[in-house]
């Protein structure tokens, strides 16, 4: 079984190759996330995916890929942001959390399924706009401990440089 980071990055890889199908192009930039504001607004009406739609089928893993995809944005777009994961929680899918180094929590699967049930006020373009701004900017020096144990990972010993 695969870890939670893990599947994070291979949803959100996913969702990009998917949207390329749809001929719109995911980039992780902010501005990309727009591209999943509007094929939600098309494929979901009243908090319930169309019955002929792109979420008719598999509802739960698209909904994941399009979180993790909205939180690799975020990470990618911050100073210093990171995914905190518990691979143990039967509902991980659904708590996975971004931390800034500036204490700031969000959870982007937990906006996402309040964007389906309450529609376009709850709209993720802007919420992910508003975080990568405002919310989990951070201008400081990265507290040491912060990064990801894991981005230490794949790097042989005898590497300096």
């Amino acid at each position: 079984m695969a870890s939670l980071k893990k599947d994070i990055k291979k949803s959100a890889n996913w969702l990009v190759k998917a949207f390329g199908a749809l001929d719109k192009e995911l980039d992780f930039s902010v501005k990309s996330v727009e591209h999943i504001e509007i094929v939600l607004t098309e494929q979901f009406e009243d908090g319930r995916p169309k019955s002929d739609g792109l979420f008719a089928n598999g509802l739960g893993g698209k909904l994941f890929a399009i979180s993790s995809y909205i939180g690799e944005v975020v990470i990618r777009n911050t100073k210093a942001t990171k995914w905190v994961t518990d691979d143990k929680d039967p509902q991980g899918e659904i708590n996975i959390k971004l931390v800034s180094a500036n204490g700031t929590e969000m959870y982007p699967a937990h906006r996402v399924m309040k964007r389906i049930q309450n529609g376009e006020e709850d709209n993720v373009y802007h919420y992910t706009a508003i975080a990568v701004k405002k919310y989990m900017d951070f201008n400081g020096e990265i507290p040491e401990g912060f990064k990801d144990e894991d981005d230490n990972k794949g790097k042989p010993f005898w590497k300096f440089w």
